[in-house]
């Protein structure tokens, strides 16, 4: 049971960080009218948005409103992207993203605009992507759901091993 519920939980953590990926894709394509790869790794995946994702389905799973579940998503949503600004920043001397271009920002670390987004995209996750999720592992046995997951991020683990070795 244990085996199912970690390869349920990571299966979700790869599908919100290539959502976060995309969403990431698409925000700069319409900005800026170009490609460029925002995310951290040499994969389609940003794992903040998993993490993320992970963090609002704990503090979050009890709440079925959907408006107290945007309100709280925002809320956290934004502490989260300001305490990783300063820490990347403060820690690794690294400046992963700015909103200085977006109305309503502070510091450039976060934005209402954004906020209002994460807050939109944890709605759709919980309420249409997680019960697909759900229903897909609940539908199929566990050495099928839980071989695709980890081989999924084995393969993620691996490539991205593989680049930064080979990429240096």
């Amino acid at each position: 049971m244990k085996l199912k519920r970690f390869s349920g939980l990571l299966f979700q953590f790869i599908t919100a960080s290539f959502i976060g990926w995309l969403y990431e894709i698409i925000t700069i394509y319409i900005m800026y009218d170009t490609y460029y790869d925002r995310g951290v790794l040499h994969l389609p995946l940003c794992p903040i948005y998993g993490f993320g994702m992970l963090m609002l389905y704990a503090v979050l799973r009890k709440i079925k409103n959907g408006v107290l579940y945007f309100s709280g998503s925002v809320i956290i949503t934004t502490l989260l992207e300001l305490s990783v600004s300063y820490i990347a920043e403060y820690r690794f001397g690294l400046i992963l993203w700015s909103y200085d271009d977006w109305p309503l920002n502070f510091q450039g670390r976060i934005s209402l605009i954004s906020s209002c987004i994460f807050g939109f995209l944890a709605v759709g996750f919980v309420k249409l992507i997680k019960p697909k999720i759900d229903s897909i592992f609940e539908k199929y046995p566990l050495k099928y759901t839980a071989g695709l997951t980890l081989s999924l991020a084995g393969g993620f683990t691996i490539w991205e091993l593989l680049n930064l070795f080979y990429n240096k």
